[in-house]
């Protein structure tokens, strides 16, 4: 009886795990505040139907029927972009002399038209004390700029600040993108705590391809680490332009787990369970993992 009397206190006294996203005063109220992740679904993905057109409503379905990827997109936190952001990527233009050597260098202020423009309206002219020979596409630049006067940090932290390549070194294949050498990073306005013996991890929000920031991921002790996490990033894509990533826009993806140790095995695949698997899906037209093999995810992402 005692024993009884002792499960059933331990089952109701049991304290929920729980995440808090703490912001300076300043901002509370001001920027947007994280969501649960299924409240910030990818556009392309909320959109999309169920159904492919033209095929029959019985056969395979688009990737909105697939719990896997829904999943993966609705689990954890989103923490929204808390500012519109300036991006702007363009080529330098080199100015070369008679002998081939470039002295300098400018920035186009538009796009490749108004580079074309620049580079034939300089040759032969006068440039900083030489006489411009013939010019060249130089190298790749980007630009990210929040509006001036926002204060993210507690402490006056700046907005954006750079993060060293020789932080990755040269053998990372970050190199093979254009841009993939300019590494930036987010000075993170929220402070995440959870938990005791819980950790988040930080990636980038699930099958989300609008923008082209991606950020670098990592794993953090939460329950301990009591400051900001800042987001390093890159750019990904290679055209050239100017936009505006607005406020609101899902830039970070908050996965809390709780640290356990998990054995690992290797082995020969049980052919009997194999079968009945596969026959017990062969018994639904469509959902056959959903009906039967799903474990449904509470709302509250941090229950164990």
């Amino acid at each position: 009886m005692k024993q009884l009397f002792q499960q059933i206190y331990q089952t109701f006294s049991k304290t929920k795990p729980e995440i808090k996203f703490l912001c300076p005063d300043h901002l509370l109220g001001v920027i947007p505040e994280p969501v649960e992740a299924s409240k910030l679904m990818p556009d392309w993905f909320k959109s999309l139907s169920r159904d492919i057109e033209g095929v029959d409503k019985f056969g395979t379905g688009t990737i909105k029927r697939c719990v896997p990827a829904l999943e993966a997109i609705s689990q954890g936190y989103i923490i929204p972009l808390w500012a519109d952001l300036h991006v702007k990527v363009s080529r330098r233009i080199n100015i070369l002399n008679e002998k081939g050597e470039k002295f300098a260098e400018i920035e186009a202020a538009k796009g490749p038209v108004d580079q074309d423009h620049v580079m034939q309206h300089l040759i032969g002219e006068e440039f900083e004390g030489h006489k411009v020979s013939t010019t060249e596409a130089g190298e790749w630049y980007i630009k990210f700029q929040f509006k001036d006067g926002l204060e993210v940090g507690a402490l006056g932290e700046k907005s954006l600040s750079g993060h060293s390549w020789n932080q990755v070194g040269d053998s990372c294949d970050l190199k093979k993108f254009s841009l993939g050498k300019v590494l930036v990073k987010f000075t993170n306005p929220w402070v995440i705590e959870t938990s005791k013996g819980w950790s988040v991890q930080i990636k980038n929000p699930a099958n989300n391809f609008e923008w082209d920031i991606c950020l670098m991921e990592g794993v953090v002790d939460t329950d301990t680490y009591h400051t900001n996490i800042n987001f390093p990033f890159f750019w990904r894509g290679s055209e050239e332009g100017e936009w505006v990533i607005p406020r609101g826009t899902p830039i970070a993806h908050v996965i809390p787990f709780k640290r356990e140790s998990i054995k690992l095995s290797t082995g020969q695949i049980d052919v009997e369970k194999l079968k009945i698997c596969n026959q017990t899906l062969a018994t639904k037209i469509t959902g056959g993992y959903r009906s039967y093999f799903w474990h449904k995810r509470k709302k509250a992402n941090l229950d164990g």
